[in-house]
């Protein structure tokens, strides 16, 4: 009876696939939590006499 081996090779890549994928989908995931959660300042909008109120502080 002729037994069927196996490389160590892809064994362990097979083996280590799905823990990388989990690694990957647990990264993007915290990445988008993380994305969601960060409040950027909202710039005014400038006007032609603020301008010139910032030309005159310059």
């Amino acid at each position: 009876m002729q037994t069927e081996t196996l490389s160590p090779v892809s064994s362990t890549a097979e083996q280590l696939r799905p823990v990388v994928i989990t690694v990957v989908l647990a990264k993007i995931a915290v990445f988008a939590l993380l994305m969601t959660t960060i409040n950027y300042p909202v710039l005014p909008s400038l006007t032609a006499g603020d301008n010139l109120e910032i030309a005159a502080v310059r």
